[in-house]
């Protein structure tokens, strides 16, 4: 194995409807260390923006179809595109137009003909912070350990969740998951066993889900999974299912092989409840019920009985 950290390369926007400027850009940009995507007006800019997610982006103010600004404007409602910078290149110096620029959404400005030491700064120094807002972002809503979503994100991907199974009149699970006697892994092994064994479980847990779903850390050993769609019922009791089983395989902790299992208690949206709090409520009470009931197994909220149901 190559123990080498390949580093990644930030991906450069270049809108400009000259040629020769827009082959000069992406030029520069090579010999810079950055990969580049070109466009020759605004429509393919906020296309290209929406495709490709880049981390800086270089329009052109003056363009047939839709101009820098427009494109701008348009980009700038793009979820997630705030924390983008957007840099005007162009020739047009005016105070209007600087003015059109930033009021848009822009960053920086700078002219035609381009002083390619200027942008060189420019783009450094714009990535740079990007960078280090993106660490003070993923920091306040990642878990330190195991860097799964922390209870602030979860909460967010579950309202979304919601939201949008309730425009799609759809369903979603939601699951809590509460490992079985892991403090007597913390008393007998450690800590520091302890904070392994919450790394390769959230591992193992986030290889049994889709893409499209969330796993996130509560806090001490109680994981949470948001599936954000479901076709049927069985389908939260299969990922439940394929946890337990990923779980079953002994952890290697302190040289020593650990075997632990779950608890899971799982709710559906909208059937047991349409609300964040209902939600939580139930999930919550099935896993404790699942605890009761033996420990390494998931219940199943019976919304009917207002009590939760094993499933076997």
């Amino acid at each position: 194995m190559n123990n080498q950290t390949t580093l990644k390369r930030s991906i450069i926007l270049v809108a400009d409807d000259d040629e020769v400027v827009l082959d000069l850009i992406d030029t520069f940009l090579k010999d810079n260390g950055y990969d580049s995507v070109l466009v020759n007006n605004g429509n393919e800019a906020v296309a290209a923006f929406k495709e490709h997610k880049p981390d800086l982006a270089l329009l052109d103010a003056d363009m047939p179809k839709m101009d820098g600004f427009q494109a701008c404007e348009l980009i700038r409602t793009i979820p997630g595109s705030r924390q983008t910078p957007i840099v005007m290149v162009t020739a047009l110096s005016d105070d209007a137009s600087v003015n059109l620029a930033f009021a848009v959404g822009a960053e920086d400005y700078i002219t035609k003909p381009i002083h390619w030491a200027v942008l060189r700064q420019r783009i450094r120094i714009l990535l740079d912070r990007k960078d280090a807002q993106d660490r003070i972002q993923h920091q306040a809503t990642h878990d330190a350990l195991t860097d799964l979503p922390n209870r602030t994100l979860f909460m967010d991907r579950l309202r979304s969740a919601i939201y949008l199974c309730s425009r799609r009149k759809s369903k979603m699970a939601l699951m809590f998951v509460d490992l079985d006697r892991f403090k007597i892994v913390n008393d007998n092994l450690g800590h520091a066993a302890g904070d392994q064994l919450l790394k390769e479980v959230a591992t193992r847990m986030l290889g049994c889900i889709r893409q499209s779903d969330t796993v996130a850390r509560m806090g001490g050993d109680e994981f949470t999974v948001v599936l954000s769609e479901i076709s049927v019922i069985e389908d939260p009791k299969n990922i439940a299912t394929k946890i337990l089983m990923s779980l079953q395989e002994p952890f290697v902790l302190e040289g020593e092989k650990v075997t632990i299992s779950a608890s899971i208690g799982i709710t559906i949206f909208p059937q047991d409840g349409e609300d964040i709090e209902t939600l939580l409520r139930n999930a919550d009470y099935s896993m404790y019920l699942a605890k009761k009931r033996g420990r390494n197994c998931y219940c199943l909220y019976d919304s009917d009985a207002n009590l939760g149901q094993e499933i076997e």
